[in-house]
């Protein structure tokens, strides 16, 4: 005898292959404004005595706002190294090695779905109402599960109420680094040639889509992630002719990269470092044209205090920003000199920047670190903390704060490891509003190298950069076929956390930003180390917050 189970359940629901589907909180209704991305899961699987491997059928879904909707198979991703090891950490969905639900499979209408004997699958619903503008109202959605003969094997309904209100038009600035070359080196295409754009737009445009809308720009190749004397792939926008009194410029790749950048929407654009990472130590790869010639003329050899290079870097950014000026984007762009200055090299760090700020006067130049010292030396007055340090910076009472995370903040604080729990990603759209953070960085879009980028790897077999980080650090996009990005859940799941700001911002119009504090507090205490666990805690305040949305939209 079989019996089929099928049961909706909430977007933050990891269905792992040996969970029960009796144990999934049921998830049939709920709301969202007129302008997001709502999502929601179908646990299903198979109780059999007679079936030995499994059962074929489709999936379809009937519903007025079909045109909106996406559907997605959950497929599971290995992962050999989820947490640290003796991490004291307990705030995960497993810690131990095996196979955890992540990539994001677009289900095609004629594809076999396969219920299994005792395995529990999950389907991801995305109804995407980014664009929408008219459609609100209760909304039944049908979810049919047919067998070969057309026959109904399982069914479940969910309903969608959309509120007749949008998200602010606010929005956080969100950068999170996209790895030109690391797309280049797994399609194995020229770097900045036709075909290698073409990919790049493909991933941009799903960056943008799913909230990021500030673009790390190469205008030198990023010196980020590199071993010591070690080489990435050059992704250089900006061309460089050293003449025998100077050097000559041409910005042709720039512009080609701005403007695919504006038609896709991004805001803001993100100049690469001007010095190497870990304590401006050196110079960044720069490749130039000596005598016809293409050539290295400063790398891990040359000292970031070089005078040869100073005069260069000097004049590169000055001309660098008048190009801009002449785009009409300056004041859209931002500057670093070095990512992550520890304690250690406050003093390098210091005369690095010292020896071009004033080309970058009236312009935010800004840096990820974790060591107060270098705000309270005024070494830097816009830094990025990272999450777990960010307490020090905000009793400084800093105005217009950034933070970030990477693979470091495992302790506590949220984050979005492929083992960790999707509420933990999500709660930080929560933080971010209540300490009315500016900025959020990450430093992995799609980082497909191992550590010090010394190799490529196969991110859907080796999810850790091969013992790099915690699986899923690296990388919120798989490189799917011809050159076209397939989503994780982690990457949905971070721009719920987006749109939940948003609407927390939304209803602050309408209301105060201590209104909307008072029913964030009543739902549970938030800092950025401590926090609700439980899946339903965010979904409950979202609701609340919707209501209130409708109440004061009418």
């Amino acid at each position: 005898m079989n019996k089929y189970y099928v049961k909706a359940v909430s977007s933050l629901e990891k269905c792992f292959h040996n969970d029960k589907i009796i144990n999934l909180d049921e998830y049939i209704q709920s709301s969202c404004l007129l302008n997001e991305k709502f999502n929601f899961q179908l646990a299903y699987t198979l109780e059999s005595d007679t079936v030995r491997d499994k059962i074929p059928c489709y999936f379809n879904i009937e519903s007025d706002i079909n045109k909106f909707i996406n559907i997605y198979k959950i497929e599971s991703i290995p992962c050999r190294l989820p947490i640290y090891h003796n991490s004291s950490e307990k705030n995960y969905q497993h810690t131990e090695p095996q196979c955890y639900p992540d990539l994001l499979n677009p289900y095609e209408k004629d594809d076999n779905i396969y219920f299994v004997p005792n395995l529990l699958q999950s389907l991801f619903i995305e109804i995407n109402l980014s664009s929408n503008t008219e459609i609100s109202g209760s909304h039944l959605i049908k979810c049919i599960f047919k067998n070969t003969d057309n026959e109904i094997l399982a069914r479940t309904d969910f309903t969608l109420h959309i509120i007749k209100s949008s998200l602010s038009e606010k929005r956080l600035t969100f950068t999170q680094w996209f790895h030109g070359d690391c797309l280049a080196s797994y399609y194995r295409v020229k770097p900045l040639s036709k075909k290698h754009f073409v990919i790049m737009e493909n991933y941009l445009k799903t960056a943008h889509e799913y909230g990021i809308n500030a673009i790390l720009t190469p205008v030198l190749t990023p010196p980020l992630d590199t071993k010591i004397g070690g080489e990435r792939p050059t992704m250089q926008l900006v061309d460089i002719i050293k003449t025998s009194t100077g050097y000559q410029y041409s910005y042709n790749l720039l512009d080609k990269w701005i403007s695919m950048c504006i038609e896709i929407g991004f805001e803001y654009f993100e100049i690469s470092h001007f010095f190497t990472q870990w304590g401006a130590k050196h110079a960044p790869k720069v490749i130039a044209e000596v005598n016809g010639r293409k050539k290295r003329i400063f790398g891990w050899e040359t000292d970031a205090s070089s005078d040869d290079y100073i005069f260069f870097l000097r004049d590169f950014i000055a001309n660098l920003i008048k190009h801009l000026k002449e785009l009409g984007i300056d004041k859209k762009c931002f500057f670093h000199i070095s990512d992550e200055p520890n304690e250690k090299s406050i003093e390098g760090y210091r005369l690095a920047k010292k020896s071009i700020i004033d080309l970058l006067d009236g312009y935010l130049v800004t840096d990820a670190l974790s060591s107060i010292d270098f705000y309270k030396k005024g070494i830097v007055t816009h830094p990025i903390p990272s999450t777990d340090k960010i307490d020090s910076f905000i009793n400084e009472g800093i105005e217009n704060l950034w933070t970030y995370y990477c693979c470091a903040q495992y302790i506590d604080v949220s984050n979005r490891y492929i083992a960790m729990s999707s509420h933990r990603n999500r709660i930080i759209g929560t933080q971010l509003y209540k300490y009315k953070i500016e900025g959020f960085l990450h430093w992995g879009y799609n980082f497909y190298y191992n550590q010090f980028s010394r190799k490529l790897i196969n991110p859907f077999l080796i999810t850790d950069g091969d013992f790099f980080a915690p699986s899923g650090d690296a990388y919120s996009v798989y490189p799917g076929h011809d050159g076209l990005p397939l989503k994780s859940l982690r990457l949905v799941i971070f721009n719920e956390a987006l749109q939940d700001l948003r609407a927390f911002l939304k209803l602050e119009s309408l209301t105060s930003y201590q209104y909307v504090m008072d029913i964030i507090d009543k739902h549970g205490k938030i800092t950025f180390s401590k926090f609700p666990k439980e899946n339903n805690y965010i979904i409950n305040l979202r609701e609340r917050i919707n209501e209130e949305i409708m109440l004061f939209s009418k």
